[in-house]
């Protein structure tokens, strides 16, 4: 590959944890690779929302043993593609069970939160490149036409977004902009990512718990519009997602330097200066 010019990338179709206990020959490579997913011990909400800050300590410890080579998480998923560790092949789902790649969560308001929150500490810890997700299908960003194949236990919309998707497209039109530093005061209930470019700011906020998040953004001062997506509005957000992006959200204004605003739970908020 390198003597037609393209870069060669040594690392891991697997985790961190393979990474570092075989690391490359970094003198050799032009950048290191490994993979990221919350779902291994422990299964539950909190427990995934804890996982955000480890993701980019492993970036920081990447960094530290490749020296100034790039480093470039791929692929984000919520479950194990596939088990480093197995002794042999994965068994069958049972009849009426989700493969065991699956997450229900992956089209859902919390999983659009765990999103913006992994993308946040991975470009805070310098990640070169992330890759997340699938484009269709259950452990994609939006619903094939013929929808999930098990409806009862993936609750999708056939030919509809998941609220991740609004997640990539509000990051996507900061595209080439600057990811700035930010601290959530607890991580495990709200986590935000703000975005700089063109002389624009936008702040995205996801409610990471089942309650209602009162939230204070520092910082912040003047005119902001902000744009909620909740259990109220996410179906339609769903089934027409151009739409709901259409749709303008109200004003706000910024008092001592801070913006507060209270997130139903699950919910996603997108600030932007108005």
């Amino acid at each position: 590959l390198a003597a037609f010019g393209a870069p060669l990338f040594a690392g891991t179709d697997a985790f961190f944890a393979e990474l570092n206990r075989g690391r490359p020959p970094v003198e050799v490579a032009d950048g290191v690779t490994y993979s990221v997913n919350p779902l291994v011990h422990a299964f539950d909400n909190v427990s995934m929302a804890e996982t955000l800050a480890a993701q980019g300590v492993t970036v920081q410890s990447a960094r530290a043993f490749s020296g100034s080579l790039p480093v470039i998480v791929s692929p984000v998923t919520l479950k194990m593609r596939w088990n480093p560790n197995a002794t042999g092949p994965d068994p069958a789902p049972a009849p009426g069970e989700l493969p065991a790649q699956v997450d229900a969560r992956q089209m859902s308001l919390f999983g659009a939160g765990w999103t913006a929150g992994s993308i946040k500490h991975l470009a805070q810890s310098g990640a070169a490149s992330v890759t997340c997700f699938e484009t269709t299908g259950w452990r994609g960003v939006m619903e094939t036409a013929a929808g999930s194949p098990l409806p009862d236990k993936f609750r999708s919309i056939p030919g509809g977004v998941y609220p991740m998707y609004h997640v990539f497209a509000d990051l996507g039109e900061f595209q080439g902009g600057e990811v700035l530093t930010t601290e959530s005061s607890d991580m495990a209930a709200v986590e935000g990512i703000a975005l700089r470019k063109a002389g624009r700011t936008r702040v995205l906020l996801a409610n990471l718990s089942n309650h209602p998040q009162l939230v204070d953004v520092m910082g912040l001062s003047g005119a902001w519009l902000i744009k909620m997506l909740d259990e109220t509005n996410a179906e339609a957000a769903m089934r027409d997602p151009e739409g709901f992006r259409a749709q303008s959200g109200p004003p706000l204004r910024a008092g001592d330097g801070a913006l507060r605003i209270t997130l139903p739970p699950y919910a996603l908020a997108r600030l932007d200066q108005g």
